[in-house]
């Protein structure tokens, strides 16, 4: 917000002013803009000022007003005559405000400020008559909608704002004499405030009050509805029909509640003027008077409107214009009821807020509710998404989180140790599908003339093919380094191993090649598939788990594929054995070793997944982001376009790219050939052996109890829930403390994938906006607005 202080200095509207100081104060400056000016003198304007008064206080004489007495013996009243009163008073104001004197002032502020800028404009002066004048009609206003004109003495200091210990506003209602007017409205309208804890004295006398001011727990607003009035430059409020005091009375009593806490005084009663000038000689921040007699309904309609517009947000200023523009309502039985309300404020005081009233405190005090709250939010809220999480309810949302962070992990370098030969749609169009044997033994005739470590065909051979056969199976007799896959999880016999495999060649020399997909029935558990898919998969049936082995007596129907490896399994053991890696073993907790490397198998829950199936060893796959290996195709083979270096001690693997084979399955990285799977699968296994490239892990947890994830959820949630409570007694926005954790913890999750720990992102996602929402919820959940009224007969205590 932009502040103007306007200081007049000596002078009058009838000698006029000789040095107008304008200082401008803009948003991260240290120091102010200042110029000087002045204004001519303008008795026409005090004449105006004076004659409007007149007529208005004479056409409202016998109306409900809140002031006590009104003398206008003998004044004569006309609509034409107060009509013409109210335009020549704004006609010559704003004629004075033009003047050549005064343009430096102006012409500032229209070239500094902006149409859309919340201003102040602080008029700075100790005369009477200026401040009587209807500021709010000067024509700068009309193209400044977010500026306002308040008063102010010449004599401040910056206020020592002291917060309440409170969590609501407090507030301090005095119902003075209501003698024709009705009190009891003000009282239902501040009722309704939202987190505002209300004592109402209704006409109390002098003692009662001066004992509720010191009250040591401070009060935020003091209210005042009754009948008042100014008598010279001293005002009074006439707390009962036999009682009346001035400010001065309440000097030390005043002086103490604006010590504890006291931020806004509203007297919402007649000729305030007075009142304004005296209290703010006790530096309280803002003070809100009616200038003239107010009628009943204008007092009202100035008070539900200026708490409406306060309470849901807008500055205090703001919520001030608003409230009077809207008086324009009634200024058809009442005219000029916009021009009674007057902002009298501190100049040093910064700019308020309804919510700063409300979540403020000072910072040593503890706001043991909000702590209890936010202990409720974080171990409650923490409970119930571990509890649903627990239930399957939260695992494809998990999943497909956790493929979207495969999927923003960092690139990869390929895996030199790999190479891929595609049988492509050119080669199935030129050779035919299914591949023939002779093809085929070709291939791999030439390709072991070159030495690789290890050849694989993700092909199924159970039978011949065309002539060829016996030769092909030849090279597997000859070359123990040749795999070939089967698949014991289907039943037609097309997947079965070769028929002249001995039980030997089946356990060395064959690997199974189901996977593992998620999203297939049943819907709690994912079921192991043969490789090459029936029909076309579904984009929910993602390939994320890499299956090693399973326990063969434990198949649920006879089949010949009785090898207890995996495909991939088979070609990374054929590797590290011959890069001297110390041979497989199962360790003392019972899990596959390579070498250093220990291979932990999934439990029956794992991070997202919450109902895996305990028959087999499988762990998470860790796919490249780039493809595991180098690519070449049949075509090539076969043509002879191949470098030795490219080949030798390299692991090979063979298999259909052609869409007529629909060997095809969705990963985190879209639709993919089963032979690339098979791919990320052995290359993962080598390279976690030979480069220490980590496999996918997650928080520690006993068995199936997820307590690291458990942990790990109540912190985060404990950590924001408590950030969320402080910045909100702070005065700002608890859910900028949320977005700002939500963003770290996507990044957190990010970094730990990309470093192959699977963190839950989802279910702490989740926990931080349900705490979130718990803690916006509970002051209004918990803000019942308690209610204390103390009524006292006059001489009572």
């Amino acid at each position: 917000m932009k502040k103007v202080v306007l200081h007049f200095g000596k002078g009058s509207l009838y000698s006029g002013f000789e040095a107008v100081v304008a200082e401008l104060f803009l948003p991260n400056h240290q120091y102010p803009i200042r110029v000087t000016s002045s204004l001519p003198a303008a008795p026409a304007i005090a004449a105006a000022q004076q004659q409007w008064q007149s007529l208005y206080r004479t056409r409202h004489q016998n109306q409900a007003l809140r002031i006590q007495l009104l003398h206008q013996e003998g004044s004569r009243y006309s609509d034409e005559a107060f009509t013409a009163a109210c335009q020549q008073l704004t006609t010559e104001l704003n004629t004075w405000l033009r003047s050549a004197e005064f343009c430096t002032i102006e012409l500032l502020l229209r070239t500094e400020l902006g149409r859309r800028d919340e201003i102040q404009i602080i008029l700075e002066t100790w005369d009477s008559q200026l401040r009587k004048l209807p500021w709010h009609l000067w024509r700068f206003f009309e193209d400044y909608p977010k500026a306002e004109a308040t008063l102010s003495g010449e004599a401040w200091r910056a206020p020592s704002l002291v917060h309440t210990a409170a969590r609501r506003a407090r507030l301090l209602a005095v119902l003075g004499d209501s003698q024709t007017i009705d009190t009891q409205a003000d009282f239902e309208l501040l009722r309704q405030l939202p987190q505002a804890e209300l004592m109402m004295l209704e006409s109390p006398s002098r003692p009662l009050l001066n004992e509720q001011l010191w009250q040591p727990q401070g009060w935020d607003v003091f209210f005042f509805a009754g009948h008042s009035q100014t008598d010279g430059d001293q005002g009074r409020i006439y707390l009962n029909e036999q009682e009346s005091l001035t400010i001065p009375q309440l000097k030390h009593a005043l002086a103490q509640a604006i010590a504890n806490g006291l931020k806004i005084a509203i007297f919402n009663s007649c000729d305030g003027l007075g009142l304004a000038q005296q209290l703010s000689d006790l530096q309280i921040p803002y003070i809100i008077v009616m200038r003239e007699p107010v009628p009943d309904p204008v007092a009202h309609q100035f008070l539900r409107h200026f708490l409406n517009a306060f309470a849901a947000g807008a500055t205090f200023h703001l919520a001030v214009r608003e409230a009077r523009q809207r008086l324009e309502g009634v200024e058809g039985e009442l005219p000029c009821a916009t021009w009674l309300p007057v902002v009298w404020q501190n100049p040093a005081a910064p700019p308020l807020y309804w919510r700063d009233l409300c979540l403020h405190r000072a910072l040593h005090q503890r706001d043991r509710t909000s702590d209890w709250a936010g202990a409720i939010a974080a171990v409650g809220v923490s409970a119930l998404v571990i509890a649903v999480r627990a239930l399957g309810l939260l695992e494809p949302l998990e999943l497909a989180a956790y493929d979207r962070l495969m999927r923003q992990r960092p690139v990869e370098p390929i895996d030199s140790r790999l190479i891929v030969i595609e049988i492509s749609q050119e080669d199935t169009s030129q050779y035919g599908y299914p591949l023939p044997d002779q093809t085929l033994a070709a291939a791999v005739e030439r390709l072991t003339q070159l030495q690789p470590a290890a050849i694989g065909m993700d092909l199924h051979r159970p039978q011949a093919r065309g002539p060829g056969y016996d030769r092909l199976m030849q090279q597997f007799e000859t070359h123990p380094n040749l795999f070939m896959v089967c698949a014991y999880g289907a039943s037609d016999r097309s997947y079965e191993p070769p028929v002249s495999f001995s039980k030997a060649q089946i356990a060395s020399q064959i690997g199974f090649s189901d996977l593992l997909i998620d999203g297939t029935a049943p819907p709690a558990t994912a079921v192991v598939r043969r490789d090459l898919a029936a029909e076309t998969p579904q984009s929910h049936q993602v390939v994320r788990r890499h299956l090693l082995s399973y326990d063969t007596s434990l198949q649920p129907s006879p089949s010949s594929c009785t090898t207890p490896y995996s495909f991939s399994f088979q070609l990374a053991f054929e590797y590290l054995w011959q890069q001297g890696v110390s041979p497989l073993d199962v360790n003392a907790e019972q899990r596959w070793q390579f070498g250093a490397v220990s291979l932990q198998e999934l439990p029956q829950r794992f991070v997202g997944y919450q109902a895996l199936e305990a028959q087999t060893s499988q762990i998470l796959l860790n796919y490249r982001s780039n493809q595991p290996g180098q690519r070449l195709t049949l075509s090539q083979v076969l043509a002879g376009e191949l470098d030795r270096d490219l080949i030798q001690d390299h692991l090979v693997m063979i298999g259909y790219t052609a869409p007529v084979s629909r060997d095809y399955f969705y990963t985190p990285y879209g639709s993919m050939p089963g032979v690339w799977i098979h791919a990320h699968m052995v290359s993962q296994l080598v390279s976690s052996v030979l480069d220490q490239r980590p496999l996918l892990q997650a928080l520690p947890q006993w068995r199936s109890w997820q307590w690291g994830d458990a942990l790990w959820i109540l912190g985060w949630t404990a950590g924001s829930s408590a950030g969320m409570v402080y910045v909100r007694r702070l005065g700002q926005y608890g859910w900028v403390v949320i977005g700002l954790s939500q963003l770290s913890l996507y990044q957190i999750c990010l970094l730990a994938l990309a470093r192959g720990l699977w963190l839950p992102w989802v279910p702490t996602a989740l926990s931080l906006l349900l705490a979130a929402g718990w803690l916006s919820a509970w002051p209004r959940l918990s803000s019942s607005k308690p209610l204390s009224k103390l009524s006292a007969q006059p001489g009572s205590k």
